[in-house]
Order: structure tokens, then C-alpha cells, then sequence
């Protein structure tokens, strides 16, 4: 037995919507013709509850529901224009209901989120003073400069736009233009036209915060001379208007849920419900949607019920009617349905939503179908017919009948109710007395209801918004028939209501509104009863208040039923009318399309040819040159070549000595392994001649056979390069100036230096020189042979070439590869390289007699006297941090050895300074003792730098021995060619000679004559310091592997002589076997843009190939800096910046900066710069002076690293004034790092000629090559050329400095200061010129930041960044039209302005300077064209002003 239902509660009035019962239906006691008040109120246009009868009145507004103008039946009347009409409406009510929601919703979200920003932002900027450099007459030459914007013209790439693309740009065009309505923006038609223009271009930025179009119509209104549109952005900007019918959507689940052909509104004509409908009512189904908890089938049930409402509301005219009162309860059950479903937190919204827009326009398309179909039958109907048949008697009639039953169901509802609202209340006096006739005066009877009353609720929201509002009602007229009152509601501060609010009430209430007061008037229209007039009043107020918000809206879910329909049938009334504004903005939007379209059709049309053909001009420029490669030789060409070069003497003379090397001996199994195998590892002690035999050998084999082929020989030193080119010249039977030429078969390339030619077979070059091939030619197809010398040595190039030549090795087999060194772990890369064969060879070396620094100062003991007036005037420049935790204290293995003056001396030294007394005695020694005279004849002195070098070979010339008969030679890297190789020369007769040299005489070179070598065991190496998070030139001890290449020197044609000036005990045990290798002790960004530029994929996974890979840890943050610096894009894109930063050899930051001078033409700072910050401080602290009183000296525009300018600056005129040795006693500086960083200097010119970064005259670069030995000495000084040393004014050079070592900023935070990115509290070192400084800027960029030992960040090198320069250059910026702010890098900065003009102004400035920096970044050594140089003028004039 079905168990019983509980007997449903009465009706709780705060339930809300608790039932969906329908209201009485109402008895219109008058249908008297509407009359309009004409008091001094206006009076509200038409609405919904306008009593203006649907069958009187043909023109009602076309809706979702009644898509006809007066049913499906009125279709055979229309005509054929009436019918386009018709359509075009239709299609309007399409878009509405496709876009309306969204856009609306989505206008609304803007204008929120721009006023939330406009609010926070403002507040959590700083405000960039624009005082000096940004005045209005700059802005309006800014303005001037760009010129009136034109309409770009690009040439069709497509088919013609699609309805879908037309519809998209017209509800973004709509939706923008409501934003910029609510916002208050003037002249809203230009922007839009403006925009529209864009955006049929496709010309509109994609922002991801904001609409489309929003951001380039705020920068129109900024670009306008108008300055009554726009206020200040610290002035409050003009009232808001209100969203146009934002409070109901036009949307299909929010239509009423009656039509005019089902029921009538409560407010035309109250209806009464009987007691069995609102049973049937009240009992909704709901098991429907709960047997079914599947998402898609609850979106696909979503659907069904959707299309039955739809149908429901728009019937076939070929369908027969359905019952008004049976179709409008079905409705509501599958509204009910609906609700259900909506509820469901399963229920997807998202996907129904968008499934029931695509099912809406298919039932949408077919219904104008059967509607186009109807029409035409009912025009050939009308031609065998045209009378039409009245039916105002039969309209007439129905009405009478109406009436009559609703005065019926009223008595029956009074007789029982049994008068339960009691008794009407006795009218007024005045109303007594009848200022209308009842003919002007509808009167509506709504019924008996209960639940809450109309005016409670209504005091209750009102005093929710203003608890001090007054609320009054009064009657104007009461009659034992009707009633009319009117409402006055006195606001302390009255609500804003929203557009068609006021209009959507009835034409027979009137309504006035003050800033405090609002009054409704029923002028010509009553209810039966007073309290019926009281509720009816209250309830338009109520309609009111709820277009204020959904809590006002839901608040009225608490009325009785018959006034929500009230309310809701005025918030449809008010939806059509926003519906009708909505059609007209779109047509106008349509209209403004189309004419954009045809407009810019038509210029296209005379700008196509143009542009196509400045297009494929501009393709042609852009098209890569390829260098030529030389032709192969055939066969014959080549066994005739080689058969002319054996029949020389010379050849067969060099032959002869050729075969006296260890590898000639080998030769058949050093082919056979290169022949069998892709790659080959050879081990040969020193002396095999490996490095100039087995190339030779190739090439021999090659061309006996009749095969052409070419050999590349890679050399850690170009010195090497040049000298073992020449010495294979030789071997083969050339003459000594055949090499390079046509007449030669071996060539070299190094930096800025190559002699080759098309008959060149054997190349000579540098690592770089093969880094740069694989960068034109990744598969390196002119190459037949590859040679990798010296491979021991692990530099970062070298890591990165077997990375790239393992990939190599896949595409391409036909090359061989052949690794060689003298000492080398072969088992690590045999394995490396899939188990490549290993050949070891032996050396030819005599014996070396080997000392240590014990030994040197056993032998030295007696020439304690020795006078060396080189050592004076010097003062100690080691720095013993290079050393890091090493102890320098000598041990003794021995000590019973050596006498007690030995050791007595070695406890007094340090092993990590260099005791340039000590070395001069042993080359003394070595020169004057008896016992090492077979040794004397050519010295070499291993030294860790240039700077060392220098000072020793002054010391040298200043002693008696070595200043007559004896000639000393440097041998630097730095040096010029011809330098070099008289290093290698044979001295006069009865002369000997000294030759002073860093690491670069270790490997790869032979000094014939050397037989004594001197090594301070010490070199200078780049080293990667953790602590600062940046490279340095550091010096430190050599390995044993080096120690050991290094006293092979002296033993390459005799018994040899070593010092090691390093005990015993340190050498055994303290130095490494191998040093480390540099991937592992080197920052990891200038190899990640190789791997870029090579395209050898990812960064991370490529370097994870490395045969010694490093910490992931190490690779991802090296990978933050490329980004941080411009070098790589957020997905690892190589930029055109980082394109040219990789073909630097300088720390990225540092390369930046060098690419910077070059671009603006200032190198001789920014090259100083350079240099002081990869050297030793050439400052010295003293007992009269801290370092800090030393800068503050030369202290020069807020910056540490323009002091460091001005220093060497003053020294430079110094020299030249012959008094450098006094001024740099004064100011406490070391001369000998000074001239350090004038070689330096020259050295990184010449990287940036190398590099393509500058370009140089081929005379002014033989003036370079030649200053690389000579600069600086003797007061003349290397002078760059003028239009790359151009006069900057400093807050111009502080500028390009920061955008150089940008993001490493800092901000004043009171008198602390704070690292903008990682937004960590720093300090700045003591001896800064900006530290404890009171008026230090508010910005500061640094170069470096080291962890102090007590925890704290100490940032080093800080110079000031202008505030012009913060918001013209530095960082990715992100332009903040509304709030005013600039944002740079998601917020890490946000600079405030004041006028949007000025806003605007740096947008543009920002972006033409960026246009011209991209330029220069692809092509830094073109001349740049007048028109970019017109915009640096521009900004180096707006920092020039600044420093006035």
C-alpha cells in the first residue's frame, strides 16, 4: 500500500519560490481606452505592463518567445517587406541569443576588473616623476615624430571572412563599446570605428586579461589632443552609466514562462488560480532526474527538455493549437525539470550551455524554413482570394466572455473566502470626491492572496540600502470599485537605477525621480481594492529595487505568487526594451563592418601590387649567402699535383726528416685505424709529432690514391695554429711564404686572421673557427677529416664539440674523426665515442732534470745580493681569495736536505704569491753557474698572466745580468703574429734569450732552442664563483698533467733543466692530476647558446650528453638568467640578442653590455667598464685612507662602475703626461692592473670585430692587430674610432648599463635596500659610492651579489638607473591604460603616471626603442638609418636634459 502523503504546511511567506503556482485570473473591470498623465512628471514610454491590449496594438516588440508580430497565423498577411523585416529581426534575435550573455557578462566583468585595478594598483605603485624629462612639448614632438596613425593595408593571404568571423567581430565590437559606455569614455562611435578598422585588418593584440580592442581603444582616447576628455588619473573619473539591461538576460532559460497567445500578465489582466490547478502545480515530478547521475545523460536530457520549451514557445503554424492552460503547465513541469537539473552538482553547465546554442540554431534555421514556406503559400492563397474576413465582432465577443468569467470566479472566491481580508477601508474624503472619470481609469483585480505583503518587503529592502529612507503610501482615490495610490520613498542617498528600469513600469504610472526622492504615481490606473492598490504600488517599487543586484532580486522571491509574475513580467518588459537598444547597436556595428570592409576593398585594391613587391625585395635581402666551397679535384688533378710536389728536393729533404718521428714509424697502424673506424683516439707522449705528422699523413695517403680531400686541425691556442701551419708547410716542401696562398696546400684560421686559399688541404684553425663552421655548416660537408688536438685540456668549446659530433656522427658516417693529446684519460672517451679503438704511441724527449722550490732556493742561497732594481716601486697585487681555502705555507718532505738558510727561507714564503726576487735569481743562476751552462742557452718562464709578465720582464731588463747580451720575448695570446714568431727565432750570435709565457707554451708549439724551464706552476683560469653567481679571471695552481707539458718543453732536442717553483710535498699531493673541466667550473650560459645556435635540441637534455655533465640544478638556473637577459624566449627560443651574445666569449651580462656600446655608439666606457670587472680592483686601501675615501675621489653619477671610468680615465692622461707611476702612488692605485685593463680593453674590441658586432676598415683593423702588443706603453694609447666613442652624458650610460644587468635591480626601501626580482633584503659593500649615501637614486643596478660569511647578500658595482630609463628600457612591460600604472615584469615594478597622455607617450617611445634595438640585434654592424637614429637622438636627449 502506497503509503500516504503528509499534508503539505502552510505557506511560510519566507520560503521564496516554494511553489510554482500561477495567480488568480483577474476580472478587468474597466476596459476604458488608456489615457496618458500629462502632469509635470514624465511619463515612462511603453513597457510590459503597459495596458496597451496585445490585440489592439499590432507593433509589440518581436521576442524569443513570439518570434511573429502577431503569431504564427499573421505570417500570410505580411508582404514581402514586411517579411525581410521580419527575417532580419529574426536574425537579430539569433545574435542576441548567441551573444547577449556573454557579452554582457563579459562587459560587465571588464568594467569590474578595470576599476579593481585602477583601485590596487594605483595604490601599490610608485609615482614615476616625469618632471624634466617628459614635459608636454616632448610629448607633443613624441606625437609629431609618429605621425597621424594610417590604416595599414595588407594584401589578402585568405578567403574572405565567414558569417562565424563576421558574428565574432561583432560581439567583441559590442561588447567593447558597452564597456567603454558604462566607463563614461567619449566619443564611443570613433573608437569604435578606430577599432573596427583593426579589427578587420586582423591587427588587434591578443591580451589575455583584457577584451578584444580594449587596449587599443584606450590607447586612441590616450593618442588624442583632447584634454577635456580624459581627467588626470589622480582626479576621480566621471560618473559611471549603468550597464544597459544587466540585470535580466536575454538568454532562452530566463524567458516568462507565458505568452501573449497563453495567458495574460497579472499586470494587464490579473488572473485568479483555481484550487485543482494549484494541486497540479504544487505537485512537480522529480524522480525524472534522479534515476540517471551520468553527466552526458543529464546534458543530453538537458537538451530534450530545452528543444520542448522552444517548441513549446514557437508552435508550427501547420500544427494545430494546444490548450493555453494544459501547454502553459507543461511548461512549467519542464521548467521544473530544468531547475533540477541545474541544481545537480554533476550537471555540466559549460557543455550544456554550449551544446544548446548550436541545438537552438538548428531549430531556429528550420523554423524560418516552415515560416518562408507558409509565407509563400499564403501569398498564392491571397491572389484566389483577397477579401479577408473581420474578426473584430468575434475579437469582441471573446473579450465580453472573458470578462463575464472572471466576475464569476470572483464573486465565488469572495463567497468562499468568506471576506478573510476583511472589509475595504472607508475611502477618503478627497478620493470621495472624483478629480477623474472612471472612463479615463482601468481598474485590475488582482484577487485574494497570502503570504508577505509587497509594502513590508519593500521597507525591508529599502532601509537594507539606506536604514534612514522614509517610505509613504497614500491614496489618491478610493471608490467601493477602485483605488489609486501613489508611493514616496525619501532616500538619504538614493540608489543609481539602471537603464529601461523606469521604463519598463506601466504607462498609467508615472514616475518621478530626485537625487533623494522617488515618486510612483497611478494616474489612470487602480486596483479593486485599497489593499490590492497598496500591494500593486509596492510591488513597482519592488521591481525597482531588484534591478539593483541579484540580492535585492532574490530578496523578492518571498512575494506571494501574483506579485512575483508582477515582477517578473517587468523584468521581461524591461529586457525587451534593453533587447530593442541591443538590435539597434548591432545594426549599426553591422552597418560600421560592412563599410570598414568595402572601404579598405577598395584601398587594398590600389595597395597590393606595391606591397607585394616591397615583400619579395625585402625576401631577396633577406635571403642567406652561402660562402662558396672549392671545387674537388679529379683523380689526375690530384696525382699530378702530389706527383709535382714529391719531385721538389725540398720535399725529399723534409722526408727525410719526417721519417724520424715516432708516428712515421706507426704509420700503417694509425691509417688503418682512421680507415677503419669513424673515430680514432691517439695517445702520443711529446715529441711523437702527432700534430704535424699524422695530417700529413692523411693527406699523402688521400692523394697517392687519387682522392681529393680536405683536413681541418683544431689547436686549443692560436699559436699554435700558425706555427705548426708553418712548420707542415715546410715538412711538405714549400717555400715559407707559400702558405695560404694558391701555391700552398696548408692554410690557418684563427680570430680576425685567416690565410687560406681554394687549394688549401690542410687547415690549421682554432676551436672557435670550427664553433663558427658548425654554426653555416652543421654536417661540416667540405671536411673529409677532423683532427681535435689537444683534447686533454676539456675546455667548454671542446665538451660542446663532442656533443655535437657524437650527433654528427648519425647523419653523417663519411667523416673521420681522429682525438689527440699527449696525456689524456683514452678509456673516457673511447667510451664517449661507442668503444672507438685507442693507439698509443711513444714520444722522442730527452731527460729533464727536475727541481722543485726547495731546490730553487738551495741553489739561489748565495746570490742573496743580487740587486734587482726592477722590484722597486712595485707593490704586492696578489689576491688571495683566487686561492680559496688553499693554504700557502711550503712543506718539506725532506727537510734534512737542504741547509737551514733553505729553510728558514721557505717558512718566511708563501707558495700562493709570486716571488719575483726568487725567479730572477733562478734564471741568475741558471745563466751564470757552471753547472747549468748546457741549460742557459733559451730560458722559458712560465707566468700566469700578462700582467705578471710584464712585471717580470721588467725586473729582468733592470738587472745586471740579463741587461746586456740576453733578449727576452712575451708570449701572449694577446700579441700580434709577427710577435709571436719572433719568439721562435735563433738569437744573434754569442746573445741568448728569455722567453716569458703564459699556459699558451704549454701544448701544441715547440721552441726549438728551449732547454731551461722556470714554472711558477700557477695560471690564470675563468672560474665560476657560487658565492657571486658570476665567471672571474682567477688565478690558481696548474695540474700535474700540465706541470708535466710544461717541463717537456725543455727537453725537445737535449737534456733538459725544470724548476717548479712549488714544493715537493704540493706537487706529489696537492695538485690535481687533471684539472677540472671547465663545463663543471664555468657558468653554463654561453654554452647553452651555442647548443641554440647549433640547434642540437634541448638545452638540458643536450648538456646531460656531456661527457662530464652538469647539475641539473646548475643547468636550470643558468637557463633563468638566458631568459632573464633576452637571450632565450620563454619556450627556449635563441633571440636575435642572443644570437649575437653567442658569438661573444664574455659573460652574457657583460656581452650585453659591449653589444650595447656598440649599438650606441660609446664603447670606450663601456669597454672600460668591462675590463675593470673581470680584473683585480686596481684600488688599494691604505692607513691614511679607506677604499671607500680612495673612490669617493673619482665618484661620478650615482655609479660605481662610472667611477671606476673616471679613475682610469685620470690615469690615462696620467701616462700620457709621462707622470702615471706618481699619480697612481696618490690615489693608492695599482698601475700594473691599470695597464691590465688597457690590454683588456683592446682584447675585447677585438672579439667584437671578430664577432661581426663592430665593423672595421681593413686599415683600422691592422692598427688594432698591432695595438693587441703595444697599447698603453710608453703613454700611447689604442683610440677607437670616433663614431663608435661618441659623448654620452651619464645618466645615459647609467641607462644602457642597467639595461645590460637587467634584472638586477634594486630598490630604496628607507635606508635599506631590496632586490626588486628576488625580493631579498641586500646590503650594498661598504666601500660603494653609494652606500650611507643620503641622496643615493631610488634605483640601483648591480653587477654582482656574494653571500657574506654572516649570512647577509652584499651586491657589488651599483650604479644608479634614471627613472626615465626604468620605463623606457628595462624589463617586458605591460601598459595599464586605466589605472595609469606601468607594470614591468608581471609586476615586480609598477610606476604610476599622471596624465594618460603621458602614458601613452612612453608606450611609444618604449616601443620604437625596442623596434630599433631588434634591428641593430640582427645586423649590430650596419650603420643604423637616420630614421632609428632620429628616436636615440630623441631619448639621449631626454636623459641629456636631465643632467643639465
Amino acid at each position: 500500500m502506497a503509503p500516504q502523503r503528509k499534508k503539505k504546511p502552510a505557506a511560510n511567506p519566507a520560503r521564496g519560490f516554494a511553489t510554482t503556482s500561477l495567480p488568480s485570473r483577474s476580472k478587468a473591470i474597466d476596459e476604458a481606452e488608456q489615457s496618458t498623465s500629462t502632469g509635470t512628471t514624465v511619463s515612462p514610454p511603453n513597457g510590459p505592463s503597459a495596458t496597451n491590449n496585445n490585440s489592439q496594438n499590432g507593433g509589440k516588440t518581436l521576442t524569443q518567445d513570439n518570434l511573429l508580430p502577431n503569431g504564427a497565423s499573421d505570417i500570410m498577411k505580411m508582404t514581402p517587406e514586411e517579411l525581410e523585416a521580419h527575417l532580419e529581426n529574426a536574425e537579430l534575435d539569433s545574435l542576441l541569443n548567441k551573444y547577449a550573455k556573454r557579452c554582457i557578462t563579459e562587459a560587465n566583468r571588464q568594467v569590474t576588473r578595470l576599476e579593481t585595478e585602477r583601485r590596487q594598483m594605483r595604490s601599490q605603485s610608485v609615482k614615476l616623476s616625469t618632471y624634466g624629462w617628459l614635459s608636454g612639448e616632448t610629448a607633443d614632438r613624441l606625437f609629431d615624430m609618429v605621425g597621424k596613425p594610417r590604416w595599414k593595408v595588407k594584401a589578402p593571404t585568405s578567403a574572405p571572412r565567414d558569417s562565424v568571423g563576421d558574428e565574432k567581430i561583432l560581439a567583441d565590437l559590442w561588447t567593447l563599446q558597452r564597456v567603454l559606455q558604462v566607463l563614461n569614455f567619449p566619443a564611443v562611435q570613433e573608437a569604435i570605428s578606430h577599432i573596427t578598422h583593426l579589427t578587420v585588418q586582423g591587427l588587434l593584440a591578443t591580451h589575455s586579461d583584457l577584451i578584444p580592442g580594449l587596449l587599443e581603444a584606450f590607447e586612441w582616447y590616450a593618442s588624442q589632443n583632447q584634454t577635456d576628455w580624459l581627467p588626470n588619473y589622480e582626479q576621480a573619473f566621471p560618473q559611471r552609466m549603468e550597464e544597459t539591461g544587466n540585470s535580466t538576460l536575454y538568454q532562452e532559460t530566463s524567458r516568462p514562462t507565458s505568452t501573449t497567445a497563453s495567458r495574460q500578465s497579472p499586470a494587464r489582466t490579473p488572473v485568479s488560480l483555481s484550487e485543482s490547478e494549484e494541486d497540479f502545480s504544487a505537485a512537480s515530478p522529480a524522480s525524472d532526474s534522479d534515476d540517471n547521475l551520468d553527466p552526458q545523460a543529464q546534458v543530453d536530457r538537458y537538451i530534450r527538455i530545452q528543444t520542448k520549451i522552444w517548441r513549446s514557445l514557437n508552435p508550427e503554424p501547420t500544427r494545430p493549437q494546444k490548450g493555453s492552460s494544459n501547454e502553459m503547465r507543461r511548461r512549467q513541469r519542464l521548467n521544473k525539470k530544468l531547475e533540477d537539473i541545474r541544481r545537480d552538482i554533476l550537471f555540466e553547465s559549460d557543455m550544456a550551455d554550449s551544446m544548446w546554442s548550436e541545438k537552438l540554431e538548428d531549430l531556429q534555421a528550420t523554423h524560418q524554413r516552415v515560416l518562408r514556406e507558409q509565407a509563400r503559400l499564403r501569398r498564392e492563397e491571397a491572389r484566389e482570394s483577397s477579401a479577408v474576413p473581420d474578426n473584430a465582432q468575434e475579437d469582441k465577443s471573446s473579450t465580453d466572455r472573458e470578462l463575464v468569467i472572471g466576475e464569476e470566479a470572483r464573486d465565488d472566491d469572495e463567497v468562499l473566502l468568506g471576506g478573510i481580508f476583511g472589509e475595504v477601508e472607508e475611502a477618503n474624503p478627497v478620493d470621495q470626491q472624483e478629480s477623474q472619470t472612471q472612463e479615463n481609469i482601468r481598474v485590475l483585480d488582482f484577487g485574494k492572496w497570502t503570504g508577505v505583503s509587497p509594502r513590508r518587503l519593500l521597507e525591508e529592502i529599502c532601509r537594507g540600502h539606506d536604514p534612514k529612507c522614509r517610505i509613504q503610501v497614500q491614496a489618491l482615490q478610493s471608490t467601493a470599485s477602485s483605488t489609486r495610490h501613489n508611493l514616496t520613498i525619501a532616500w538619504n542617498t538614493a540608489p543609481r537605477l539602471p537603464n529601461h528600469a523606469v521604463a519598463a513600469l506601466p504607462t498609467e504610472v508615472t514616475m518621478s525621480m530626485t537625487p533623494s526622492v522617488w515618486t510612483l504615481i497611478m494616474n489612470s490606473l487602480a486596483a479593486a481594492s485599497k489593499i490590492q492598490s497598496e500591494a500593486y504600488i509596492a510591488s513597482l517599487a519592488l521591481f525597482l529595487m531588484s534591478t539593483l543586484g541579484s540580492k535585492e532580486q532574490k530578496a523578492t522571491s518571498r512575494l506571494p505568487t501574483v506579485w512575483r509574475d508582477l515582477l517578473k513580467e517587468l523584468s521581461d518588459a524591461k529586457q525587451d526594451l534593453a533587447n530593442e537598444e541591443h538590435k539597434t547597436t548591432l545594426r549599426d556595428l553591422q552597418a560600421t563592418i560592412k563599410k570598414t570592409k568595402d572601404d579598405l576593398a577598395q584601398d587594398m585594391n590600389q595597395g597590393v601590387s606595391v606591397e607585394s613587391a616591397q615583400q619579395q625585395a625585402a625576401s631577396d635581402s633577406r635571403r642567406r649567402t652561402h660562402r662558396p666551397t672549392a671545387a674537388r679535384l679529379t683523380a689526375e688533378q690530384v696525382l699530378k699535383e702530389w706527383t709535382a710536389r714529391t719531385s721538389r728536393p725540398a720535399f725529399a729533404r723534409m722526408l727525410e726528416i719526417r721519417q724520424q718521428l715516432p708516428v712515421h714509424s706507426y704509420k700503417d697502424v694509425i691509417l688503418d685505424c682512421v680507415n677503419n673506424n669513424a673515430v680514432s683516439v691517439i695517445c702520443a707522449e711529446t715529441g711523437a709529432g702527432k700534430s704535424s705528422g699524422i695530417p700529413v699523413l692523411l693527406l699523402e695517403q688521400d692523394f697517392i690514391g687519387g682522392t681529393d680531400c680536405r683536413i681541418l686541425v683544431t689547436q686549443p691556442r692560436r699559436i699554435s695554429a700558425i706555427t705548426l701551419a708553418r712548420r707542415v708547410s715546410q715538412e711538405i716542401g714549400e717555400a715559407r711564404n707559400d702558405i695560404g696562398t694558391t701555391r700552398s696546400l696548408v692554410g690557418y684560421a684563427i680570430r680576425m686572421e685567416s690565410k687560406t686559399s681554394s687549394n688549401t688541404r690542410i687547415t690549421y684553425a682554432t676551436t672557435g673557427v670550427l664553433l663558427r663552421m658548425l654554426e653555416e655548416s652543421p654536417d661540416l660537408e667540405e671536411l673529409d677529416y677532423l683532427v681535435l688536438d689537444e683534447v686533454h685540456e676539456r675546455t667548454m668549446d671542446l665538451d660542446l664539440l663532442f656533443i655535437a659530433l657524437r650527433k654528427l656522427q648519425q647523419r653523417r658516417n663519411t667523416l673521420k674523426i681522429i682525438l689527440m693529446s699527449a696525456t689524456v684519460d683514452a678509456k673516457k672517451f673511447s667510451d664517449y665515442f661507442g668503444g672507438a679503438p685507442v693507439l698509443d704511441l711513444p714520444g722522442r724527449t730527452f731527460p729533464v732534470e727536475v727541481g722543485y722550490l726547495e731546490d730553487a732556493v738551495e741553489a739561489t742561497n748565495d746570490l742573496s745580493t743580487l740587486k734587482d732594481r726592477g722590484l722597486q716601486g712595485y707593490e704586492d697585487g696578489n689576491d688571495f681569495e683566487d686561492y680559496a681555502d688553499e693554504k700557502g705555507r711550503p712543506m718539506l718532505t725532506s727537510p734534512e736536505k737542504y741547509s737551514k738558510q733553505t729553510q728558514q727561507a721557505l717558512a718566511a714564503m708563501d707558495e700562493r704569491r709570486i716571488d719575483y726576487s726568487l725567479i730572477a735569481k733562478v734564471a741568475t743562476a741558471i745563466a751564470t753557474k757552471p753547472k747549468y751552462k748546457k741549460y742557459s742557452s733559451a730560458i722559458l718562464i712560465f707566468m700566469p698572466g700578462i700582467a705578471e709578465m710584464r712585471r717580470l720582464h721588467n725586473i729582468l731588463l733592470n738587472t745586471d745580468i740579463f741587461g746586456r747580451n740576453w733578449v727576452i720575448h712575451l708570449l701572449h695570446s694577446t700579441f700580434s703574429t709577427e710577435d709571436l714568431e719572433k719568439a721562435f727565432e735563433i738569437p744573434p750570435c754569442g746573445h741568448r734569450k728569455i722567453v716569458i709565457a703564459t699556459n699558451i707554451a704549454e701544448t701544441g708549439i715547440t721552441i726549438p732552442d728551449v732547454t731551461a724551464v722556470i714554472d711558477t706552476c700557477k695560471e690564470k683560469v675563468m672560474r665560476f664563483d657560487e658565492r657571486r653567481q658570476s665567471s672571474r679571471l682567477t688565478e690558481g695552481f696548474i695540474s700535474r698533467s700540465s706541470a708535466r707539458q710544461r717541463r717537456g718543453r725543455a727537453a725537445r732536442v737535449q737534456d733538459g733543466l725544470c724548476f717548479h717553483l712549488v714544493t715537493k710535498h704540493r706537487h706529489h699531493n696537492m695538485m690535481l692530476e687533471q684539472q677540472i673541466p671547465e663545463m663543471l667550473r664555468l657558468g653554463l650560459q654561453e654554452p647553452m647558446l651555442r647548443i641554440k645556435v647549433w640547434d642540437l635540441g634541448s638545452i638540458e637534455e643536450t648538456l646531460a650528453q656531456a661527457i662530464d655533465p652538469p647539475t641539473r640544478k646548475n643547468v636550470l638556473r643558468a637557463i633563468e638568467k638566458l631568459k632573464d637577459a633576452g637571450a632565450l624566449t620563454k619556450n627556449e627560443k635563441l633571440t636575435a640578442l642572443g644570437k649575437q651574445i653567442a658569438k661573444l666569449p664574455l659573460e652574457v651580462s657583460l656581452a650585453k653590455l659591449a653589444i650595447f656600446g656598440a649599438i650606441f655608439g660609446c664603447l670606450e666606457p663601456v669597454l672600460t667598464i668591462i675590463a675593470f670587472v673581470t680584473s683585480k680592483s686596481p684600488f688599494r686601501a691604505s692607513p691614511s685612507k679607506t677604499l671607500a675615501e680612495v673612490l669617493r675621489v673619482f665618484a661620478r653619477g650615482h655609479s660605481d662602475l662610472l667611477t671606476l671610468v673616471k679613475a682610469y680615465e685620470s690615469w690615462r692622461r696620467a701616462k700620457t703626461a709621462r707622470a702615471g707611476q706618481e699619480f697612481c702612488r696618490k690615489n693608492h692605485i695599482n698601475d700594473q692592473v691599470m695597464s691590465q685593463v688597457e690590454d683588456q680593453k683592446v682584447q675585447l674590441l677585438v672579439y667584437l670585430v671578430d664577432a661581426g658586432v663592430v665593423a672595421f676598415e681593413p686599415e683600422e683593423k691592422e692598427t688594432l692587430v698591432r695595438a693587441r702588443s703595444g697599447s698603453g706603453r710608453g703613454g700611447n694609447f689604442y683610440t677607437i674610432p670616433d663614431r663608435y666613442d661618441r659623448i654620452m652624458c651619464d645618466r645615459a650610460l647609467c641607462a644602457i648599463i642597467a639595461m645590460a644587468l637587467y634584472p638586477r635591480v634594486l630598490a630604496r626601501e628607507g635606508k635599506s635596500w631590496r632586490n626588486v626580482y628576488s625580493n631579498q633584503q641586500v646590503s650594498l659593500i661598504s666601500h660603494s659610492i653609494n652606500h650611507g649615501n643620503p641622496r643615493a637614486p631610488r634605483w640601483l643596478s648591480f653587477y654582482e651579489a656574494m653571500q657574506s660569511r654572516t649570512g647577509s647578500l652584499n651586491v657589488f658595482e651599483t650604479s644608479a638607473i634614471p627613472d626615465s630609463a626604468l620605463a623606457l628600457l628595462l624589463g617586458e612591460a605591460e601598459f595599464k591604460f586605466f589605472a595609469g600604472v606601468l607594470n614591468l615584469d608581471s609586476g615586480k615594478v609598477r610606476l604610476s603616471v599622471r596624465h594618460w597622455r603621458q602614458l601613452m607617450a612612453i608606450k611609444i617611445l618604449r616601443e620604437r626603442m625596442a623596434d630599433v634595438l631588434d634591428a641593430a640585434f640582427k645586423r649590430p654592424c650596419d650603420a643604423m638609418n637616420a630614421e632609428n637614429w632620429k628616436w636615440i637622438d630623441l631619448w639621449l636627449s631626454i636623459e641629456a636634459a636631465q643632467d643639465a
